[in-house]
């Protein structure tokens, strides 16, 4: 029977591969499914259900997806068998896909050809349901375990491919646990795509299922006894921001929840500091007695209980499959003694099928690393060919090729109406030259991290609704960003354009992942990706020629021991001398100022909190250096507040630093304070490694420091996005780059680096300021600031605030409530254009 289902998975994997080869006219041998090759596909898949192999869950998905994509329907009803096999494997959701007429509100299937069969999808359908709340949800066995698991454990560690249903199920027990009680949920997400999700999957669920006694935020928000539960969806800056600014910060029971937990592998990078604030913040929660329980999740992590036992101190669950329910397939091109082969690779075959390619004149720049004209009419080909009616993500390097791209691919397409609406609104909110204005207008979009927040919300949406066919997407499509497409396209796994010393790849894990995003839940059998130049992979490190697209997992550090062991000589010598954090000391330096900041903070007791964490300090050497920070005169509580900082360098602020910081933005003489700020951090050595590392090269000095200050000022004063960009700069010939690269600079530099730059000044000159809680948030009035912690985005806001609480503009605003905002926009909510509304869905 072995050898019996191998032939038969070959044959409909051929089937698939000729079916690819002839869309895009490589190859013009066909091959199609007979009725033996199916009678034989039922009998093979009747035996392996039948006998609940656990361990052939893949190569039945994969049976059933080829089967079924390539049959003919009207000659062979397949729908009775497909629910009948999926249902026997623990797979009853992905059956879904086969029944047109599949009841959501009764989660029930139209009705089988066979009493017998009937009864039995009905009792393994019944096996894997849950009702929350009156409603009955179908989980997959996988799913299941997590439910069970969440009513019992502690600590829960989930590792499964992307496309698993992770975060569903665990977004569906945690709102069942808040219907039965006061709890608060905090979840913690990486990026700002996934939080816009997240929020939008709480939201969405919480209305369906009519429970009202919640509150989402994208910001901590002490509580004010409202009886509310508290729903935190925050980024992990965020979180451990609320512990340096609020004495009793996430003090209620709570649940956490970790999601793509992968990103602390970065904390080994001397450069990377948001890894080591999602690490540190992990660390708060392992210390607070009022968590009950705390899940971590990612796709493919090895022993990802074992890291949760390490990271939190107790002894953790592991949940883990390989098992997906879209069927992921990886085809190539590769070159050979000048001919050009199409390739196949199967999780479930160890060698990948390979043909010579008939027709080579759409192979263009193949081992060329240029965008250039050859390689966009190449892709242009490829997204022509490889489904006319489906959404294809087009991976690219940097921000500025997506944006490329998407430009190419619009530049000749059909214009559509479908997007006018959202075209308007971005024209009126960002710019008439924006770029996405024009590839809108064909369905094509691009999507990275220089995105302002209401666009990069209100796209998504427009994705999800199918209002756009193509999107060139840059890495923020690995971090669990749910895109719905049937097809992912790379060309090579350079993130970069012209290699240096730092250009970095995509490691053959991240390439799983990235594969991983093809295909939607409940919605496709099968993701294919498409790799143009496989031969770019091959010489990168970490890419087995065998194994070249392999479902590779990763294993994650749950501390800092491996680079502490490697600059342990250094490290010591440094903490037991009183000499500030320096350039010498780029590899190594943030573990010094971890060490002096954890011993300010626990004195002893730091000892044990370092160990913990793969810093292992003796008695004597915690003492010693207790006694060195003995003699800092900077107070205590500011080095706390500034966790990132050496508290030498903060002594030396405290020391040098004379001048008085404004209290808001609309203080006079605001913005030549903090020019000055500026150039001190700049120009006192002890600060200036900071200075370096905030404050990027092309803005430290002249006219472009100024220029940086001058955002700074308009982005705190509530400027619209609009107006900055009202500039005959922004309409030249390089207009749409001095856009985004604007954009760039105040969601990123302005709002995020210069308030971490700046703080230690105003925490010691005037902790009461507002100033950098305006230059975070991009406003200065009460309200407006009150909308974006609610997790409003900035622009969005600003519109609010003109629109609706004009009347309180010159009023004393500081003590308006968040019930009083709510109640406003919901009286005129109705009132409000169609992209604004969809924003505020989560408050409604």
């Amino acid at each position: 029977m072995e050898e019996n289902i191998k032939e038969i998975i070959h044959k409909w994997l051929e089937i698939e591969f000729y079916s690819i080869a002839n869309k895009l006219n490589f190859i013009y041998e066909k091959k199609l499914p007979d009725k033996h090759l199916i009678y034989d596909t039922i009998r093979c898949l009747d035996y392996i259900t039948f006998k609940k192999d656990t361990e052939r869950v893949n190569t039945v998905i994969a049976l059933v997806a080829l089967m079924w994509t390539h049959t003919n329907k009207e000659e062979y009803d397949l729908r009775n068998v497909t629910i009948k096999f999926l249902s026997r494997i623990g797979y009853p959701t992905s059956a879904i896909i086969v029944d047109e007429k599949f009841d959501k509100r009764n989660c029930s299937f139209t009705s089988l050809n066979s009493w017998m069969d009937q009864i039995t999808v009905g009792f393994n359908q019944l096996l894997n349901e849950v009702d929350v709340k009156g409603h009955t949800f179908m989980l997959t066995d996988f799913q299941k375990r997590i439910w069970e698991a969440m009513d019992k454990e502690q600590v829960i560690g989930i590792s499964a491919p992307t496309s698993a249903g992770k975060s569903f199920v665990i977004l569906l027990k945690i709102i069942e646990r808040i219907s039965k009680g006061e709890l608060d949920i905090v979840y913690i997400i990486p990026t700002l795509s996934l939080l816009n999700q997240v929020t939008q999957d709480f939201n969405n669920m919480l209305k369906k299922l009519n429970i009202k006694n919640y509150r989402i935020s994208n910001t901590f928000i002490p509580d004010k006894k409202e009886n509310l539960n508290n729903i935190y969806v925050l980024t992990q800056e965020k979180a451990l921001s609320a512990f340096a600014n609020e004495d009793r910060a996430f003090s209620n029971p709570l649940i956490l929840i970790a999601d793509e937990i992968q990103n602390i592998e970065r904390i080994k990078d001397d450069r990377d500091e948001r890894a080591k604030i999602l690490f540190d913040m992990l660390m708060e929660f392992r210390y607070k007695e009022n968590v009950e329980q705390i899940i971590i999740s990612g796709p493919r992590i090895e022993d990802i209980g074992e890291l949760g036992s390490h990271i939190f101190g107790v002894d953790a669950e592991s949940i883990s499959t390989e098992d997906s329910p879209v069927f992921n397939l990886t085809y190539s091109i590769s070159k050979e003694e000048n001919k050009y082969y199409f390739k196949q690779y199967c999780s479930l075959t160890e060698n990948p099928i390979c043909k010579l390619i008939d027709n080579t004149e759409n192979i263009l720049g193949y081992g060329k690393k240029k965008y250039d004209d050859n390689y966009l009419k190449c892709l242009l080909y490829w997204v022509e060919h490889i489904g006319k009616d489906e959404q294809n993500i087009i991976f690219a390097p940097t921000s500025a090729t997506a944006r490329k791209i998407a430009c190419y691919l619009a530049k000749d397409n059909k214009k559509s109406e479908k997007n006018t609406e959202l075209i308007e609104y971005y024209s009126k909110t960002v710019h008439e030259k924006y770029s996405l204005c024009q590839t809108l207008q064909s369905g094509v979009a691009y999507h990275h991290g220089k995105l302002p927040m209401h666009v990069r919300r209100t796209l998504e949406k427009a994705i999800a609704e199918k209002n756009i066919t193509n999107v060139a997407c840059t890495t923020t499509l690995m971090q669990g960003v749910n895109m719905p497409a049937q097809n992912v396209i790379v060309r090579n796994p350079h993130l970069y354009l012209k290699k240096t010393d730092s250009s970095v790849e995509l490691s053959n894990y991240e390439m799983a992942n990235l594969r991983g995003r093809a295909g939607r839940l409940l919605k496709d059998f099968i993701g294919r990706t498409y790799v143009l130049d496989e031969s770019s992979f091959s010489d990168i490190e970490g890419y087995d020629q065998i194994d070249l697209f392999e479902d590779a997992t990763t294993e994650l550090p749950s501390g800092y021991e491996e680079k502490y062991e490697e600059y342990k000589r250094e490290i010591e010598e440094v903490i037991l001398s009183s000499k500030p954090v320096d350039e010498t000391m780029n590899k190594y330096g943030y573990l010094v100022s971890y060490i002096r900041q954890s011993i300010l903070r626990y004195g002893k007791d730091a000892k044990n909190k370092m160990k913990n964490v793969g810093i292992k300090l003796t008695s004597k050497q915690v003492a010693a250096i207790i006694l060195k920070l003995d003699s800092l005169t900077v107070p205590r509580e500011i080095c706390i507040k500034n966790r990132y900082w050496d508290p030498y360098v903060l002594q030396s602020i405290y020391e040098n630093y004379n001048e008085d910081v404004p209290k808001t933005p609309l203080e006079r003489g605001a913005k030549a304070k903090i020019d000055r700020m500026f150039k001190f951090m700049r120009n006192l050595p002890e600060t200036s490694l900071m200075y370096e590392r905030h404050i990027p090269k092309m803005f430290r000095k002249g006219s472009q420091r100024s220029a940086l200050v001058d955002l700074c000022m308009k982005w705190s004063k509530e400027k619209t996005l609009h107006e900055i960009l009202s500039n005959k700069k922004y309409e030249g010939e390089n207009g749409e780059d001095e856009i985004e690269n604007t954009i760039y600079t105040l969601q990123n530099i302005v709002a995020f680096h210069v308030p971490l730059l700046l703080k230690p000044i105003f925490d010691i000159k005037n902790s009461e300021s507002i100033f950098l809680t305006c230059v975070q948030a991009g406003a200065v009035h009460p309200i407006t600031r009150k909308m974006i912690e609610l997790g409003i985005p900035r622009e969005t806001s600003i519109y609010l605030f003109e629109n609706i609480f004009k009347d309180k503009k010159n009023k004393d605003t500081e003590l308006i409530e968040e019930g009083y905002i709510r109640q406003k926009i919901s009286e005129r909510y109705f009132e409000l254009p169609k992209w604004i509304k969809y924003q505020l869905d989560f408050l409604m």
